[in-house]
């Protein structure tokens, strides 16, 4: 089975993604992390798609496909895949049908104050990308790894506003795309978002 994992920017991805990792191990796919990945190369395309993330825009979609399918050919991967954010518009989604086959697609919804206070107060590893909040986590250093917390360049109001107006215009026709198709379920990003996955997941036994 392989799952689209959905919602606007800090509604909860990464931490329902880590669930659905440790429990059902899915193989996680977050697309920001590959472009982050992607960045760290030395050309004019990752120069733009690291000025682009910094904004908060949406990187275009047939180079996102691209590094996308490049990942998964190289390791083989075709079934137990999550996708984490992705596909973020209705031409990845109609790309994405060409390489995988999409059983569900999960919608974590969250309402703009929690986001934003999620935003503001992000912090993640620079090595292993894990999230923490400094509301919460007060060390510098994360402790899964041991390396050095880091702020992302778009963990700010003004980029989060630009992400959630691309939200809103790219990835809910998304939505509706695999909604006609049956395949949506959605799921509030709350402290019972274990109970309401595991219900979910129990439907494919």
């Amino acid at each position: 089975m392989n799952i689209v994992l959905l919602g606007p920017p800090a509604s909860g991805k990464g931490t329902c993604s880590n669930y659905l990792v440790k429990k059902y191990n899915f193989y996680h796919i977050s697309m920001g992390d590959l472009l982050r990945q992607f960045t760290k190369t030395n050309s004019p395309v990752a120069q733009m798609v690291k000025d682009n993330i910094a904004q908060g825009k949406v990187v275009d979609e047939n180079l996102t496909f691209k590094i996308l399918s490049q990942h998964i050919v190289d390791n083989k991967i075709f079934d137990g895949v999550l996708l984490d954010g992705y596909p973020r518009g209705i031409i990845s989604a109609k790309l994405l049908k060409n390489l995988l086959e999409i059983d569900k697609v999960i919608v974590l919804e969250s309402d703009f104050e929690t986001i934003k206070t999620r935003v503001l107060n992000r912090i993640v590893c620079s090595r292993c990308n894990k999230t923490f909040s400094k509301k919460d986590y007060k060390e510098n250093f994360c402790d899964e790894c041991g390396a050095e917390l880091i702020r992302r360049s778009d963990d700010n109001l003004e980029s989060l506003n630009f992400r959630m107006n691309e939200y809103h215009k790219l990835t809910e026709p998304v939505i509706e795309y695999y909604q006609r198709l049956g395949k949506v379920y959605r799921i509030l990003s709350n402290d019972e978002y274990k109970i309401q996955i595991d219900k979910l997941m129990e439907q494919n036994k």
